[in-house]
């Protein structure tokens, strides 16, 4: 232990009273959003003095330099080296016209060593739902999707006040719409890019928001309304459907499909030929004449009845043989004259029919 104290003491001395040049101290590199600085220290040996720095990188076994005789105490390689590629970096002091000896550091791909800054992150409630919109960070070289094949986001949140009940989603798009959430309750996130699911940015800001109320109709409301709504259209097109029968029915009944046959519809159509019809159609109405006459239930009749019958003029009953005969004669000839009637009342009836 005492001589790992006594050897830098005496190389630090050693350098003062030698005329070398002490080399800078402490390399560091540093790579943020696929930038890459060379950071160092000043040697400790010789405060006070102007020290000047000269930095370079190897590429394809050539040194290019980047920083040539400068004061400050890192140097910014971005512009010359690619995300993909393995350097290596070396600086020297140079001081009054001597220089130290070149002090080497291996560099790995900056997509590896890089540290991706943390991503921008804005929300907005709409009608119960949560919208996330994420800005990835500016990158000094390139871009993330030039670089890294699979991008992914990682949204933590929580109600506020409950970070440990926080809840995770892993999504593939900047924007998105969380669901599920309380309505009317504030809601905070967190939010983290992961590359090719091994590597992860800084993550966001914290930030919060009130949930809005939710206007969607509950699942059972729904159904109610679809089966009523089924009900209701059902019975308007049975109520149709019965309408429409009826009316058809209604419709067959008053024009029946039936046609007469053809020479039915002649004999109808033309003008009626018989002697009798055109006589009746011509000649007025007759007088009838009538009798009255009454029917008497036949009785048996006493013995003493039938002698004063047979006891009564043979002209007597003569006459009433003849009224009775006459009688018969006249319902004959009604019976004739109204059978005719109908049946031309019945041919016009068919003629009005087929005119319509």
């Amino acid at each position: 232990m005492i001589f790992t104290l006594i050897i830098p003491i005496l190389l630090c001395f050693g350098s003062v009273f030698t005329d070398e040049v002490p080399p800078p101290q402490n390399l560091r590199i540093k790579s943020e959003n696929l930038g890459l600085v060379l950071e160092w220290d000043a040697p400790q040996t010789t405060i006070g003095k102007d020290f000047r720095y000269t930095a370079e990188y190897k590429s394809w076994n050539l040194f290019h330099s980047v920083c040539v005789n400068v004061s400050s105490l890192s140097c910014d390689f971005t512009n010359d080296v690619t995300p993909f590629g393995k350097y290596t970096l070396r600086i020297r002091t140079e001081l009054n016209g001597k220089s130290s000896d070149w002090i080497e550091t291996e560099c790995e791909a900056l997509e590896i060593i890089t540290v991706i800054g943390a991503p921008d992150v804005r929300l907005q409630s709409r009608r119960g739902k949560m919208e996330v919109e994420i800005t990835e960070p500016a990158l000094r070289k390139s871009s993330l999707k030039g670089v890294y094949n699979n991008i992914s986001y990682r949204i933590r949140y929580w109600t506020e006040g409950n970070v440990k009940m926080a809840m995770e989603e892993l999504v593939d798009h900047s924007r998105n719409m969380l669901m599920n959430l309380l309505p009317e309750t504030r809601y905070c996130m967190e939010v983290e890019i992961v590359f090719n699911h091994i590597k992860n940015s800084l993550p966001s800001n914290i930030t919060c928001e009130m949930n809005t109320a939710s206007d969607e109709v509950e699942s059972w409301l729904i159904a109610v309304v679809l089966l009523v709504s089924f009900l209701v259209t059902m019975i308007t097109v049975l109520l149709i459907s019965l309408v429409v029968w009826f009316g058809y029915r209604g419709i067959r009944f008053l024009h029946p499909p039936a046609k007469l046959p053809k020479h039915f519809i002649q004999y109808l159509t033309e003008r009626p030929s018989s002697d009798i019809l055109l006589a009746m159609q011509n000649s007025a109405q007759p007088k009838e004449l009538y009798h009255e006459f009454s029917i008497i239930t036949a009785q048996e009749v006493p013995p003493e009845s039938k002698q004063k019958e047979s006891s009564k003029p043979p002209q007597l009953n003569a006459h009433m043989k003849n009224v009775h005969s006459e009688q018969e004669g006249n319902h004959e000839r009604l019976y004739c004259e109204n059978a005719l009637q109908d049946e031309s009342q019945s041919a016009d009836a068919v003629k009005e029919l087929l005119l319509q």
